[in-house]
């Protein structure tokens, strides 16, 4: 009877232990992992097409005639704003801040993500929308996928395109999510 209660008694210790080994072992220590977005980067606009060029020559000689005639009127009086009509960059609705934010905002970072820069190029189309996103580097396939697919959200497509005397003409810029390890 002694080694019947000795043995259950070593019974329920073992139980015990297999039970705390099993969950202690599902508590895993993740690391942290955290991101930055760098600001907009490398800007270039797209010079126009020769017909776009023409286009643009003659709302800008429309712009200098109209202030030529004005100021024959009225002299001193005219408002000068030809070199205003010139080049005007592509502005993300709310500021290109916002457009940060959002990015912040929508990115979830992967599981497995690895440390590194993720750099891509979005291309500004002339209809006010992301008409590219090229992703030209990645530290891993996930984070890639999620910078793709955060690209296809219709929050991040409310931009006014770049103009050239009011013309709508295509810009690109670069920009990277960097993730980094926090320990």
């Amino acid at each position: 009877m002694k080694l019947l209660l000795k043995t259950g008694s070593m019974k329920k210790e073992i139980l015990a232990l297999i039970l705390l080994s099993f969950l202690t072992s599902c508590v895993t220590t993740r690391k942290s992992v955290t991101y930055h977005i760098s600001t907009l980067e490398n800007i270039r606009t797209f010079q126009p097409t020769k017909e776009e060029s023409r286009i643009i020559d003659s709302l800008k000689s429309e712009a200098i005639t109209s202030l030529e005639k004005c100021v024959k009127i009225h002299g001193a009086a005219c408002i000068d704003d030809v070199e205003l009509m010139g080049l005007h960059e592509a502005n993300f609705k709310g500021g290109n801040a916002k457009f940060r934010e959002r990015i912040f905002q929508n990115f979830k970072i992967p599981k497995n993500a690895k440390k590194g820069e993720n750099r891509f190029r979005v291309t500004i189309g002339k209809q006010d929308t992301i008409e590219n996103v090229d992703i030209l580097s990645y530290t891993d396939d996930d984070t890639k996928k999620e910078i793709e697919r955060i690209f296809k959200l219709i929050e991040l497509n409310a931009w006014v395109s770049a103009k050239v005397h009011r013309f709508p003409i295509k810009e690109e810029f670069e920009m990277s999510i960097f993730i980094d390890d926090k320990k």
